[in-house]
């Protein structure tokens, strides 16, 4: 059985993980650019379209997936700990979870 540490820990990393994960989606976009006009320039821009589109396609699912997996997480380890994810919202909660984690807060 998992310790409220543990699972204060899974909340927290879940929770930083969804705020990264808009400048990671980000950052992809950017390098798939460059990659696509890089393609366009040496091939036809037909090649360069349709990569876009593939590319486009995979960011969007794994942007989806990795929202999905982090919100799943939370709400398991938020049960866990017997909380509401309302919870969330307080700050008295949030320190109470960077106290659970033994992290100091940020």
């Amino acid at each position: 059985m998992a310790t409220k540490r543990e699972h204060a820990v899974a909340i927290l990393d879940a929770m930083e993980s969804k705020v990264r994960l808009r400048s990671r989606t980000i950052l992809g976009i950017c390098i798939g650019s460059v990659f696509l006009i890089a393609v366009a320039i040496l091939t036809q821009w037909q090649f360069a379209l349709g990569g876009a589109l593939l590319i486009g396609l995979l960011m969007q699912l794994t942007h989806e997936r990795f929202t999905v997996a982090a919100d799943a997480m939370i709400a398991t380890h938020l049960g866990k700990l017997g909380w509401e994810e309302e919870a969330l919202e307080d700050a008295a909660s949030l320190s109470k979870l960077h106290e659970y984690a033994g992290r100091t807060e940020e």
